[in-house]
């Protein structure tokens, strides 16, 4: 787990690193997760596109216009209706896809919560913090999901889709 995080954090970096372009950006970005998880990187940077290989397994970033619902995306799990896809991040044995609505938080938390019943997910936790803020974890089989939704004022609504799949 202390990996995965240090993987985040670097991976975060080399996207600021990687968004200018520069192949020195990309060595960097390589040994600041070498250095991080003792073991062998490469990251390849296409436009708005990451790949992050290491001795872990390979994680894929994509955002903007790059980004789009990986066929892999489970067709049992929440996906706002219309929603554009704003960044997809995928890695073994998780995925993470941003998504921006059109609709406020009540209608996209009744509409998400309906369909995850449907189709067998028990809801294991909901909190809201505030009326800006509202996230719902559930549980199937062995796998969990996350739903995040935030006011993004004007813009509708941001929706954060976090799957991740058990090994136990």
């Amino acid at each position: 787990m202390r990996n995965r995080n240090l993987i985040l954090v670097a991976c975060v970096a080399s996207l600021a690193l990687v968004a200018c372009g520069k192949s020195p950006g990309e060595r960097a970005a390589e040994a600041a997760i070498e250095q991080a998880t003792g073991g062998k990187a490469t990251v390849d940077a296409d436009g708005n596109a990451v790949t992050i290989k290491t001795d872990e397994g390979e994680m894929k970033m994509t955002g903007g216009d790059a980004a789009k619902l990986p066929a892999t995306f489970p067709k049992d799990v929440y996906q706002p209706a219309g929603a554009k896809v704003e960044s997809v991040m995928e890695m073994p044995g998780t995925m993470v896809v941003q998504f921006d609505a059109a609709g406020d938080i009540a209608s996209l938390a009744d509409a998400s919560g309906k369909m995850m019943a449907t189709h067998g997910w028990k809801q294991r936790l909901s909190m809201q913090q505030s009326a800006d803020q509202q996230v719902t974890m559930y549980e199937k089989d062995k796998r969990s999901a996350t739903i995040s939704l935030v006011d993004d004022e004007a813009n509708g609504v941001k929706v954060n889709v976090q799957l991740v799949e058990s090994k136990h």
